[in-house]
């Protein structure tokens, strides 16, 4: 009778044991009105986005271990990333943090905002809010890999951030709507795989504009430019395999190319986008681009496809026109 009971008791306190351990890891660590999803072993989420929050809630911490985690604090009305904002998220162990901060109203982030995730992969989305300079804090991450700051007041880049960013950054997202050159602190960038620029204000780019990365970058997206023609620093590009080139009503087929000469082809591009633009003709792309397999050329003013302009031997299998 006294080992039954000791059985039942042994059981018993498993079972609470076991309880607690569930209620700790799925414990959300923000109260309402954020929710979140933060399993062990699995990908999780924190979301705070569209509250109205005006500053970034406490964290609390968390004995959950998840691979990827994401963290929406975007569509709010946040000012200020306060120091230690984001302290408690290093409990949950995640070995990537994607940190989504867009559209709000931050103008400063202070120095130590990001302290307990230094060391972490991070992807900071920072697009749509009131950054006139690059805040310093942004150095303290370590394994930042992509970060986006579309859409701020931003009129330059400073070279010694740059190059402390360069060492490790992947992916570049960037305004230059009150740029007046190109930026030339780009060339820190010596790892980047992916560039997006926005509305360049300026009719052509300087030939080593990509100086620095043109033997790694793989992706290019340039947005609402007043470029004239897909400039001839693509040439340089020699792992470029997708460019996305929209919105610029600049460019147009005409009688010459939408590309300056280029004096070789590019052999390695497969994905070309040209969505949004000014053309009226069917652009020659084969003759540069000779391996493209995807083409699009959506919400343009082509009159007809001049199908004479698609080689026999095309690689061509995706492709997308209006007329």
């Amino acid at each position: 009778m006294r080992n039954i009971l000791l059985n039942q008791i042994l059981l018993i306190t498993a079972f609470l044991g076991l309880s607690s351990a569930f209620l700790i890891v799925d414990s959300c660590p923000v109260s309402s009105p954020c929710t979140c999803s933060v399993s062990s072993g699995i990908d999780g989420n924190i979301n705070c986005g569209s509250k109205s929050l005006t500053n970034i809630p406490n964290i609390k911490q968390s004995s959950s271990h998840v691979s990827n985690l994401y963290v929406y604090f975007n569509s709010n009305k946040i000012t200020v990333i306060q120091n230690n904002a984001f302290r408690n998220l290093n409990s949950i162990n995640a070995s990537y943090i994607d940190l989504l901060l867009y559209s709000n109203m931050i103008h400063a982030i202070e120095s130590n905002a990001f302290n307990g995730i230094t060391n972490t992969y991070i992807s900071l989305n920072l697009d749509e809010n009131n950054l006139s300079v690059l805040p310093s804090a942004i150095l303290n991450l370590h394994n930042l890999r992509n970060l986006d700051i579309l859409q701020n007041p931003l009129h330059s880049l400073d070279a010694s951030f740059m190059s402390n960013i360069g060492r490790h950054l992947t992916s570049f997202s960037l305004d230059l709507k009150l740029f007046t050159e190109w930026p030339g602190e780009l060339h820190y960038l010596r790892v980047l795989q992916t560039l997006t620029v926005k509305n360049i204000q300026f009719p052509h780019l300087d030939i080593n504009a990509f100086h620095g990365f043109e033997n790694t970058l793989t992706n290019l997206t340039l947005v609402s430019s007043k470029l004239e023609k897909v400039p001839y620093a693509v040439c340089h590009l020699s792992h470029l395999s997708s460019l996305t080139f929209r919105y610029d009503n600049n460019l147009q087929e005409n009688k010459s190319s939408i590309f300056e000469p280029c004096g070789k082809k590019l052999s390695s591009l497969t994905s070309l986008n040209l969505d949004s633009n000014n053309l009226h003709m069917f652009p020659n792309v084969f003759t540069l681009f000779p391996s493209i397999t995807s083409l699009s050329l959506y919400n343009n003013k082509l009159q007809y496809i001049d199908i004479t302009k698609i080689p026999f031997h095309s690689k061509l299998n995706y492709y997308e026109f209006t007329v």
